[in-house]
């Protein structure tokens, strides 16, 4: 494969850079990433929605602007190095999951809207007991009439609070039967006072979800009854999709830390001279570069591979690995080089510190993508 951009997609890449500049400063992001902020932006998602990003990878007919993967990893990557907050993730994410089990009527709904910016959407995947691992997970759905009940909980539910669709993941239970799975759109007013905002680290609003007793309509299973036994097969490939993205959003966290970090050493002086200018400084910054270079081909390589439909679970948890590494040391080298400096609010070098630690463990942490790695090598 080629992971040299082509011309076109270079003019896109600089194009969010300064869609991005414009719209969502860093003044704004530290503003509503305030332990009292909002950590949302409904008019920044109003903007990305009507210049298509929401849409990229979707039909024309649901929206969409019909291009590819690819080119939505360029716009994960401005997106990470400009801190977009979590709900546009969560959207896409959510797009991409009602795109690849939704019927065709479900597509023409919900996937316009959320294309269109009209309804912010989650997933609700993880448990307490268990983020990651579905074999473990205990929530359940069991058909009553013209009604799915649901039971149980979710954890870690980004932007759960502010959305306007939650999509489900549980378990379909038959008598004493587990028959499949089932992704249930679950309208946000259906869910009033079962949300409970969870207080974690980083920057986004996770919360917890009450699903006991939930009755949500037949039609909220998404591709019905048909698709009950493929549902996670085809759920985790999309995991795997929203996992490769978000490799393109760390690479581009990795290259501001290191852009500014780089500006900063050259107008910092110490005994009357630039730090930039020490030789351990250069190197603890040439790493970071070394690093970068080597993870964004890994993440372009995965993304690659997963939309063109081909073999891509060794290179997606080879490039999150790396990335969750290079992204969590970037920024440790980067608040040693910047001394107190690093921790002061105007700075905002704190954010992506924080957003390193959040994505080195979301959509998989670095010993689970270790282990798959490991198991597909035969060890």
């Amino acid at each position: 494969m080629n992971t040299l951009l082509s011309s076109e997609q270079i003019e896109l890449e600089n194009y969010c850079q300064k869609l991005l500049e414009n719209e969502w400063s860093l003044e704004k992001a530290i503003k509503a990433f305030e332990p009292e902020g909002s950590r949302h932006s409904p008019e920044l998602l109003k903007t990305l929605a009507e210049v298509g990003w929401l849409g990229m990878p979707f039909a024309e007919k649901y929206g969409g602007a019909g291009t590819n993967l690819i080119d939505l990893g360029l716009v994960y990557r401005a997106s990470g190095e400009y801190l977009v907050p979590s709900s546009f993730y969560s959207s896409v994410f959510a797009a991409l999951v009602i795109d690849a089990l939704g019927s065709e009527e479900q597509k023409l709904s919900l996937l316009s809207a959320v294309i269109a910016g009209k309804t912010l959407a989650t997933v609700a995947q993880g448990e307490a007991h268990a983020v990651e691992e579905f074999r473990l997970f205990k929530s359940k759905a069991t058909r009553v009439g013209d009604t799915w009940v649901l039971k149980g909980g979710k954890a870690f539910v980004a932007d759960a609070a502010t959305a306007g669709l939650v999509l489900v993941l549980a378990r379909i239970h038959d008598v004493s039967e587990y028959t499949g799975w089932g992704v249930f759109a679950v309208d946000a007013q259906q869910l009033q006072g079962r949300i409970r905002a969870n207080h974690a680290f980083g920057n986004i609003p996770l919360s917890s979800i009450d699903l006991d007793d939930l009755a949500v309509p037949y039609s909220a299973l998404l591709g019905g009854e048909d698709a009950i036994a493929s549902t996670l097969d085809i759920y985790t490939g999309v995991v795997e999709k929203a996992t490769a993205l978000q490799c393109m959003e760390m690479v581009g966290g990795i290259n501001a830390v290191l852009n500014r970090t780089v500006a900063y050493v050259k107008e910092r002086e110490q005994f009357g001279r630039p730090i930039g200018a020490n030789q351990s400084v250069q190197h603890m910054l040439a790493d970071i570069a070394i690093h970068l270079d080597g993870a964004r081909v890994a993440a372009l390589k995965a993304l690659f591979l997963v939309s063109e439909g081909r073999p891509a679970a060794r290179a997606i948890s080879m490039a999150k690995t790396m990335l969750g590494e290079g992204y969590v040391n970037a920024t440790i080298t980067a608040q040693q080089v910047w001394g107190s400096m690093g921790y002061a609010r105007e700075t905002g070098l704190y954010l992506w510190t924080e957003r390193a630690k959040v994505t080195d463990v979301w959509h998989g942490t670095r010993n689970s993508h270790l282990r798959r790695v490991a198991t597909l090598m035969g060890l």
